[in-house]
């Protein structure tokens, strides 16, 4: 039971976190037409991105590191463990 609680945590860890990324590179054309564009009108571009979408990227992020954690929690792995490294005569 441990086993498939871990796989569905990571499968959905595993995607929210590809969307996360790709909708924190996406309004990288955006950001560069509001350079090109200039003036207020590339400034509210600019201000429209970081005000309101940015929060819900950085928020689904957020929410995508916790389900990791807690499916590294679930699966007993120790990733962030000293022991999880392989060093001179550990086993």
């Amino acid at each position: 039971m441990r086993e498939k609680i871990y796989a569905v945590l990571q499968k959905i860890y595993g995607i929210t976190m590809t969307v996360a990324f790709f909708g924190g590179v996406l309004p990288l054309i955006p950001f560069i037409i509001a350079i090109i564009i200039g003036g207020t009108t590339g400034e509210s571009i600019a201000v429209f991105l970081y005000k309101q979408y940015y929060p819900w990227v950085i928020a689904l992020a957020s929410i995508a590191v916790l389900i990791g954690l807690i499916a590294m929690y679930v699966g007993k792995k120790e990733a962030l463990s000293s022991k999880s490294f392989k060093t001179g005569n550990a086993k």
